[in-house]
């Protein structure tokens, strides 16, 4: 199960009292509560699967960029060409499309040496004037990828 996955939850719904003071129970009034999961069931992600002539468009796309020479300027037209893909109806902001692509794709999760875990997660926070398609962008992303989760404003934060 990965973050955005639909899931059906069966358990017990529990409140939890607070901790002990000196061996005695004291409770403040508040409980924080937990779920007890004994059975999880993964809903699944409702896509849309390409369409055969889709999926002879991109293997004719990938057989183009695979017999181009290893110093050829193929590779970036296509990712050139991907990137005008995203929200063709919103012209210009050619750099944030670029970005959105690369978050689209993810980036490479790494375990170091010393023990640090590095995400393969790629963050955009998008800042700029109002009614530059900032929203419209982000609306396009989230009904291209069925895992995407929005946020905005308090919710945000990963605290």
């Amino acid at each position: 199960v990965k973050p955005g996955d639909r899931v059906r939850l069966i358990g017990i719904y529990r409140p939890l009292t607070s901790s002990q003071d000196q061996g005695r129970k004291v409770t403040s009034g508040t409980m924080k509560t937990c779920v007890l999961v004994n059975h999880l069931e993964r809903i699944g992600v409702q896509t849309k699967m390409p369409t055969a002539d889709e999926i002879k468009s991109i293997r004719s796309l990938a057989k183009e960029n695979d017999n181009q020479p290893k110093d050829s300027d193929k590779p970036l037209e296509l990712f050139k060409l991907l990137s005008q893909s995203i929200a063709p109806s919103i012209s210009g902001h050619a750099q944030i499309k670029q970005a959105l692509l690369l978050q689209l794709f993810g980036g490479v999760e790494k375990n170091l040496e010393h023990g640090t875990h590095l995400r393969g997660d790629i963050n955009i926070l998008m800042v700029g004037d109002p009614g530059t398609a900032k929203s419209q962008l982000l609306r396009y992303m989230i009904n291209l990828s069925p895992l995407s989760v929005s946020t905005s404003g308090k919710s945000s934060t990963g605290v």
